[in-house]
């Protein structure tokens, strides 16, 4: 629960700013809808941020309340570099994750992703599984439940689809 108040917050600061920020084809900071796979990408991390986050429908506490489209709801964030440096995939879906931890959507990174990624951060009660294959496929990482600014070991640069429970 605290990731996903966090991820709240965190998405609401970092927008100050950039308000209006269009789309570019070749941005570097993307986002991504899990469930059409509908794609943009923008120049900053906040410009994309900025637009994933206006999915999030919130109480005056900042807390996650209810899911009012099917495109409302940051689940995590994918940085290229450590400590949420470099390019991004910002990814957003229909709903929190919950505590079933169930697989609640998965993502197989693009070509240009692939053995990528070295921080990540789980939005959302979402909690991240790193998989060395498309499809979570190959070996699983451990389970991560709290931002992680640095991956470590194998998992740096390792990493070809997402699960996010």
């Amino acid at each position: 629960m605290g990731a996903g108040i966090l991820g709240i917050v965190c998405a609401a600061s970092v927008t100050i700013g950039s308000a209006g920020a269009a789309p570019e084809e070749n941005g570097q900071h993307c986002t991504v809808n899990v469930g059409n796979k509908e794609e943009k990408c923008f120049s900053t991390p906040e410009a994309a941020q900025e637009y994933a986050a206006v999915r999030i429908k919130d109480d005056a506490l900042g807390a996650q309340t209810e899911v009012a489209l099917p495109t409302d709801v940051v689940i995590g964030t994918l940085f290229k570099d450590y400590r949420y440096g470099g390019g991004s995939i910002t990814l957003w879906g229909s709903r929190p994750c919950g505590e079933e931890r169930e697989t609640g959507f998965y993502f197989n990174l693009p070509d240009d992703w692939k053995g990528q990624v070295s921080s990540v951060q789980g939005w959302a009660e979402c909690e991240v599984t790193l998989y060395s294959r498309p499809y979570l496929d190959g070996v699983a990482s451990p389970r991560f439940a709290d931002l992680t600014p640095v991956l470590e070991g194998q998992w740096n640069d390792y990493a070809e689809s997402i699960e996010f429970r």
